[in-house]
């Protein structure tokens, strides 16, 4: 997870590949907020990573005026894999970049403003992972069964005020697949235990939340909590957002 390679016995050269696998794209000030380092440092370690290498493992893009940001190559992607034991087809992010700089977002919003102390943040892979065994445990179902009706959420906050399933919403998919996608949650979460079934949608603007409720109060099914916010107005962040 990304928040535990800060301080870890991992190298330093593993912590940045750590940091920026976990993240998928993170942006340079990010990284040096994460990590604790220096920007001198962050420089000396990306520069090892690079050197001797034809292939490097990260590479630097500017994602806009002014703003830089690094992601993993998939030679990167598969030295992370390998160091992680993950079994899995190595894949980049340059389709998703957009995507994960605003999911990663919503992160970095609560720790600047309630630091780190009980927080923990699960990516997509790590939150496809902790749904599965939640629904394990609460229905005892086979893999297969599993499987067939899973979802993979965007990613999980976990603070010491509450528990959400987090969706960034970008405006990219239509209201059929909204729909399909709240069915899934409502699937997913109605067998656990209810401060596990609470989803937070954060979008781009106000019209696209007002889209995304609408679809929402449309449906029958509301063993789930669902609520819907646009970036940087997230009251569920605040320390006082119990249950």
């Amino acid at each position: 997870m990304i928040l535990q390679w800060r301080g870890s016995d991992f190298s330093p050269e593993q912590q940045l590949i750590g940091v920026v696998f976990d993240a998928g794209v993170i942006l340079r000030n990010d990284v040096l907020f994460l990590l604790g380092w220096s920007r001198a440092k962050l420089e000396k370690h990306v520069t090892r990573v690079k050197s001797g290498r034809s292939d490097p493992l990260i590479r630097g893009v500017w994602v806009r005026r002014n703003t830089y940001a690094y992601l993993l190559t998939e030679t990167g992607v598969r030295y992370a894999h390998q160091m992680l034991g993950i079994e899995a087809k190595a894949v980049t992010m340059e389709a998703q970049m957009n995507h994960a700089l605003g999911l990663n977002a919503i992160l970095m919003r609560y720790l600047h403003t309630h630091g780190f102390d009980g927080v923990r943040w699960f990516n997509t892979r790590e939150a496809a992972d902790e749904l599965w065994f939640l629904r394990k445990l609460a229905t005892g179902q086979a893999d297969t069964d599993l499987r067939v009706t899973a979802i993979r959420p965007d990613a999980i906050l976990r603070t010491p005020n509450g528990f959400w399933w987090v969706e960034y919403d970008n405006a990219t998919e239509n209201s059929r697949q909204i729909w399909r996608k709240y069915q899934m949650y409502v699937t997913n979460l109605a067998p656990l235990d209810t401060s596990f079934r609470q989803v937070v949608w954060v979008t781009k603007n106000e019209s696209r939340q007002r889209v995304l409720e609408t679809i929402w109060n449309r449906m029958d099914n509301k063993d789930v909590d669902m609520r819907f916010y646009v970036e940087t107005h997230e009251p569920f962040l605040s320390t006082d957002a119990v249950g």
